[in-house]
This record gives C-alpha cells, sequence and structure tokens, in this order.
C-alpha cells in the first residue's frame, strides 16, 4: 500500500520507534491520498481485515515529534493518576485518554461538549485525538466560567483541554456558598480552590473567559493579541512536539533560542513601566511577574499570621497551601502532607491563593497573557493587603500599560460587551486588523474580537527593519482629505486622531433645528488641532479667519517629532522626550510649562504674560463654559468624566452633581444659535490635551470667538492673528 501523501487511521496503528508503520489492526480506517496524477486523490473509507505494511512503504508524519512530547510521555503522572482504579473518571477522561478527548469532542458519535462515560486508563494523547473528521473542524471552546469562543480554528484543539477547570465564577459560587459575615471571616466552608494545570487558553483569552480571579471594580485585558500569524497557540508551539518555534521568536526577539531566553523578552512598550515595583524597568516580563508573585506570597503569610495561623507554599504538593508549623514560611517535608493541610480560608485568602496558583500553574503564563497575570497578581496584593494591620505601599507597583497599549483601557474594552468591534470604530479601536482593513478599503470592518491594545503590525509592515505602514492621505471628518505622502508617519497617526464630528455635522444639526444630542468630537484628536484651518473641524465662525498647520517648529513638524517613539519607549509621552524640549526650552521639566519667553502676550487677559500657553487656553476655555452657562440661564453644566458630558443644571449652580450627570438628564435643548457651536469647540479643547502644543492659534482663535457669538465680553482677550 504506497501512499503519496499521508495517512489518518481510526483505528489500531503499529509503528515502530521512528513512526513508520508495520501494520494496521482490523477495522474501519480513513486513506487520505493526495498527489498530483492520482486519481483517487481525497478521502477514502474503506474496511480493513487484515493488511500488513511494510516499513519501507509509508511513515506515519510527525510522529518523531510526538513522540518527544508530553502528550507522548506515558511515565508522567496525567496519564498513570488513575491506574490502581483503573479507569478515568468521566470529567477527567477527557484531557489524560484519548478515547475520553475523543468522547467529549463527538468524534466518537456521542454527543459533543460533553464526556458520557468513564475511560480505561491506558493511553495517552495520541494521533487519533486530534486527527479525526471531528477534531479537524472543531472550532469552539466552552471554558469553565460557561463562556463559549467560537471561530478558534486548530487552537481549539488545544484549549479544550489546556483551560483549567475553574474561573471568577467558581470562586464566587464557592464564597457565595460558604455566606461569610466579612471577607476576613474564617470559615470552614471555605477551601483552596485550584484553577488545574497548564491553563494556557484561560491565561490567553483572560478577562474575555475570566480565568483568573477578576475582582469587582477592576477591567482586564482581552484576549492577547500578539502579532498576526503568531498569536494563536500553534503560531507558537509546534503542534506535535509542542516546542516553541524560537526561530520564530527570532524575526522580532532576535537572540531567542532556548525558553530561559524567552523569559528575558520585554517589548518596548513595557520598557517604562516597573510592573513589580523593584525598580528594574528593563527584566524580561517573566521576571516582573515573578516579582509580583513573590510579593503575593509574602503577603499571603502575612495575612494568614494575622487571620487563620502560619500558612507555606509548596509548588509540587497538593493542595499546596499547608500550615506551617513552625512559621518559617518554608513547607517541611513534614508539613507538606495533605493531613496538615491549610484550612483557615477566608474569602479574600480564597481569592488571593487562587490567582497565586493560576500565574504558577500556567509556567507560559508571562508569554500567554503576561499583562492579564500581571493585573490578577496585582489586584490580590492590594486586595489582601486591605486585610494585613500594616498594609504595603504598592505606589511603585504599574498595573496597566499606557496609552495605545493598555488592554484594560475603556478604548480597549469598550466592545466586550459585543464581542466585537463595530464597523464604524474599529479603524482605531480593532487593532492591526481594523486598522489595515480601513487603509486597504477606506471603510471600516467589524472586528470579532475586541482591541487588547495595539499591536506591532498596526504600524509596521514587518518585524526585522519595523519599517512602517505608508498612508499616503487622510480624509478628516470634514470630508476634506490631506495629503501625508510627505509628512513622515503623521498619516498613521493622524488616520485615528483626528475626530469623529466637525464643523460640517454640527451646522447639519443645526440646520435640522439644533435640539438633541451633543455632537462629540471624540477624543484625543491632535490631528484635527494641527491641521486648524486647512480641515475645518473646529467650529469655524463666519466672517473670521483662522490658523492652519504650524510650520517652522525648531524641534520638527511632525507628531514623531515630539512624540518619538524610540526615545519614549512607544509610549508617546512627551514628558518622556523632555530632554528633547529642553534643548530648546530652558529649564523645563514638563511640557504643560512651555512658553517661549519672548512672547509675554496675555491672550486670556487674566494680567499674565508669562504663564504657560496651557493656563492661557485653561483662562479662555474657562470663560468660554461661563458664557454657555449665561447663554442658557444657568441651566448647563459640563463633567468631563460623564458621557454626554453636558447635563441639565437642575440647580443652577454651575456644576453637575453625581445626581445631575446621567444620560437621562442629558442637556438637550440647544437652539439654532451660539450653544451648540460653542459646546462643541469647549469639548474638542477638553478632549484635546496637547492642543496649546499641537495649535495654539487655532484652539484659541475658536474658542474666543465662540464666546464672542454668545455676546460674551471679549475685550480683554488677545485673539492670535
Amino acid at each position: 500500500m504506497v501512499l503519496a501523501g499521508g495517512l489518518r487511521l481510526g483505528g489500531g496503528l503499529v509503528v515502530d520507534a521512528n513512526g513508520k508503520v508495520l501494520g494496521v489492526s482490523p477495522g474501519e480506517i480513513d486513506i487520505v491520498v493526495t498527489g498530483a496524477d492520482s486519481k483517487a486523490q481525497g478521502k477514502h473509507r474503506v474496511v480493513v481485515i487484515a493488511v500488513t505494511i511494510s516499513p519501507d512503504e509509508v511513515t506515519v508524519p510527525f510522529y518523531d515529534k510526538w513522540l518527544r512530547s508530553a502528550h507522548a510521555d506515558t511515565t508522567a503522572e496525567p496519564f498513570n493518576h488513575w491506574n490502581e482504579e483503573g479507569v478515568i473518571p468521566k470529567d477527567c477522561a477527557r484531557c489524560h485518554s484519548t478515547p475520553g478527548y475523543r468522547d467529549y469532542i463527538g468524534a466518537d458519535g456521542s454527543a459533543a461538549d460533553e464526556t458520557d462515560t468513564d475511560h480505561a486508563t491506558g493511553t495517552v494523547i495520541e494521533c487519533t485525538a486530534c486527527h479525526n473528521d471531528v477534531a479537524l473542524t472543531l472550532s469552539h471552546v466552552i471554558f469553565p466560567s460557561g463562556v463559549e469562543v467560537d471561530g478558534l480554528g486548530p487552537e481549539a484543539r488545544c484549549m479544550t483541554c489546556h483551560q483549567g477547570r475553574a474561573s471568577s465564577d467558581t470562586v464566587d459560587n464557592d464564597i457565595a456558598d460558604a455566606d461569610v459575615a466579612t471577607p476576613d471571616t474564617v470559615s470552614t466552608d471555605l477551601g483552596f480552590l485550584n484553577i488545574h494545570y497548564y491553563a494556557a487558553g484561560a491565561t490567553l483569552m483572560a478577562g474575555r473567559v475570566r480565568g483568573g480571579y477578576q475582582y469587582d471594580g477592576q477591567v482586564y485585558d482581552w484576549r492577547f493579541r500578539h502579532v498576526p500569524g503568531v498569536d494563536t497557540c500553534v503560531g507558537c508551539h509546534d503542534p506535535h512536539s509542542l516546542q516553541l518555534k524560537f526561530e520564530t521568536c527570532n524575526q522580532c526577539h532576535p537572540g531567542t533560542h532556548s525558553k530561559d531566553d524567552v523569559k528575558n523578552i520585554r517589548m518596548i512598550a513595557s520598557r517604562g513601566q516597573d510592573y513589580d515595583g523593584d525598580g528594574d524597568k528593563q527584566e524580561g516580563i517573566y521576571y516582573e511577574l515573578e516579582g509580583l508573585k513573590a510579593t503575593l506570597l509574602a503577603d499571603i503569610r502575612t495575612y494568614g499570621e494575622q487571620h487563620g495561623g502560619a500558612i507555606c507554599y509548596e509548588s509540587e504538593t497538593y493542595p499546596y497551601f499547608f500550615r506551617d508549623s513552625d512559621a518559617d514560611g518554608v513547607c517541611t517535608a513534614e508539613e507538606a502532607v495533605f493531613a496538615n493541610r491549610y484550612a483557615s480560608w477566608t474569602a479574600r485568602l480564597v481569592r488571593a491563593a487562587y490567582n497565586f496558583s493560576a500565574a504558577s500553574k500556567d509556567p507560559g503564563a508571562f508569554a500567554h497573557n503576561g499583562k492579564y497575570m500581571i493585573q490578577l497578581v496585582h489586584d490580590s496584593i492590594e486586595d489582601l493587603n486591605k486585610g494585613i494591620s500594616t498594609p504595603r505601599d504598592l505606589t511603585a507597583m504599574i498595573r496597566n500599560d499606557v496609552g495605545h497599549f493598555n488592554g484594560a483601557g475603556e478604548p480597549a474594552r469598550h466592545w466586550d460587551a459585543d464581542e466585537e468591534v463595530s464597523s464604524g470604530c474599529s479603524k482605531c479601536h480593532g487593532g492591526s486588523e481594523g486598522f489595515r482593513f480601513f487603509l486597504d478599503h477606506g471603510v471600516g470592518a467589524n472586528v470579532e474580537e475586541p482591541d487588547n491594545g495595539l499591536d506591532c503590525a498596526t504600524c509596521h509592515t514587518n518585524f526585522t527593519q519595523f519599517e512602517t505602514v505608508k498612508v499616503a492621505s487622510v480624509v478628516f471628518p470634514s470630508g476634506v482629505s490631506v495629503n501625508t505622502s510627505e509628512a513622515g508617519t503623521d498619516g498613521i497617526c493622524v488616520t485615528c486622531h483626528q475626530g469623529r464630528e466637525s464643523k460640517k455635522s454640527v451646522d447639519a444639526q443645526l440646520a435640522a433645528g439644533g435640539n438633541g444630542g451633543f455632537k462629540n468630537i471624540h477624543y484625543l484628536p491632535a490631528g484635527a488641532t494641527r491641521y486648524g484651518a486647512d480641515v475645518h473641524v473646529g467650529y469655524e465662525y463666519a466672517g473670521k479667519t483662522y490658523a492652519g498647520h504650524p510650520a517652522g517648529h525648531a524641534g520638527g513638524d511632525n507628531c514623531t517629532s515630539c512624540h518619538n517613539p524610540v526615545t519614549t519607549n512607544h509610549t508617546f509621552y512627551v514628558s518622556d522626550n523632555i530632554g528633547y524640549c529642553a534643548t530648546c526650552h530652558l529649564g523645563v521639566t514638563k511640557p504643560e510649562d512651555i512658553r517661549m519667553p519672548s512672547n509675554t502676550t496675555d491672550w486670556d487677559g487674566d494680567g499674565s504674560g508669562t504663564e504657560s500657553l496651557k493656563a492661557e487656553l485653561d483662562g479662555i476655555a474657562a470663560a468660554l463654559l461661563r458664557a454657555m452657562q449665561a447663554s442658557s440661564n444657568n441651566k448647563i453644566c459640563y463633567n468631563e468624566n460623564a458621557y454626554p458630558y453636558f447635563f441639565i443644571d437642575t440647580d443652577s449652580d454651575g456644576e453637575c452633581s453625581a445626581a445631575e450627570a446621567i444620560s437621562p438628564n442629558a442637556f438637550k435643548t440647544w437652539g439654532t444659535g451660539g450653544l451648540l457651536p460653542a459646546a462643541f469647540n469647549y469639548q474638542f479643547y477638553k478632549k484635546e490635551p496637547g492642543a496649546w502644543a499641537h495649535n495654539f492659534k487655532y484652539m484659541a482663535q475658536i474658542l474666543i470667538d465662540g464666546i464672542e457669538a454668545l455676546g460674551g465680553d471679549v475685550s480683554s482677550f488677545t485673539r492670535p492673528q
């Protein structure tokens, strides 16, 4: 039996140590035949009565790799734990035997997503577990939280087992059942909860599936998004040997040849962050997580001593946490026995210990989703310290990334409930997939996985030289197109940092009667400020002239001249590039203080001609808000942290109280006068914190003109020309 391609068997298979097939036991088998000249191409099912195959005729593909993998280790505990019983319970069989796995996915003809029966011991994870008709089309996984993730592809075969056996929900349910009086009440109804082992899928899918314990009031990273093609299980791991594809790692992380090398990986965007507070901002994410884990374990011991008795941890002995009889912080062999397991649990301790275990039992957690694990451990430390008599100072520890890379921020997490980013938002919130689709097609597309912060492929075309995407032109909300082909990387930045509304849409609302929802420019619209009158995003009043794109800045006119990705470690914060600014702006320690000393104009009329440019604009903006309140008979107030920002000031005190700053109380009676345009420009300024630097003249002009249009006195202001 000579095959041009591969052999896939559903029955017994006899092979030698090199994977050569020696024989096939009787039964049904599937044969896949390939080859350009073969008329028999395709899959054929035959019934084998008796067959002997010469070792020279066919070899099982990848058999040698599989034989060296943990899946093939016949001596390992995961495949021998139930030897004395002779059967593996159905709750365990799905991941600890090939028949159990096939049963769970329905490859044996049974219902899918459940294991129907116990299964015999004696197998490992063999070829037929993953290579069968059902497994090859498997694309969904149901996690312990009950969350089902679909559209996975080949990694569904991995995550079916590598997902753990518990979740946030499990922990919360156990605590609720114990009905403890306080988080620090010791209860015999509480015990240690173990996520289980190698729960890489739960780490990867993170906040979406709630594998770790997620604290109320906190927001967590979603699925870890690496770069396209290297953001799945089989993107990083060889599916047969399970080994890391170091040659792939090396494309972006030179010098990565071993697991220890991987531990040193730290992307440039994280180099300004000291997650564990040890002062080292260059160490690999693995070591940041290890530092946090060490802190959490120390606090677990402190908390235990103060509430239920000394506790120690032994990573190799179940259930890992034991009574530390000599209170030395170490589990001796005599202490690390099941009969001495720690039993003085509180709700607070259960939560912290669960996350410590989750971070420890997935040895690749730092790579699978290091930021999610950092958040879990950080929150556990923070919560545990609420129950410690002398709390630890956590100010040196960092929980979240910054800006583009903050996967726990609202710009990334806003669409979690929908489980996809809508086409109108994916350009800037759909990671590289959404951004690149927009550049290619000029329109947005729904992106099924909400953004977890921007990945490298958003702005870069390769990961050897890290060349940047070329954006030749950008269309602003006003409909005006700007040529950015000669503006370096500005086209990338301005594609998103341009706002979503403009004078055009405000005028359209005025023409329709004015009343209704507020026209919100959107957030961080720096490009709209920078290009000013060239793109007409701000509300420009008839009969007035406005400043266009300023030129001649000594430090450079491009976005990255000041927001330098290299010197700021990709935070893009000008404050991280302040040394560059200080070359000309002598003595400046923060950007907001900048003002050229040669210009002493008192723009906002407060009597000072030396205050910072930001302070000048703050003064003008405050006057605009006062003019708006006067124009509305003191019936409007503003809260910059509550959408839609402008509310009815029911008590006319000029402030939005918590009861007033709610959506049902939104201000909508704008009318067709100057109130809506003024509010638009005021919000433009409030959501553009760098306006004083990007285009001071343009912003001052539209704010002052708004005051004048509302009938306010502008005689004390100096309008830039």
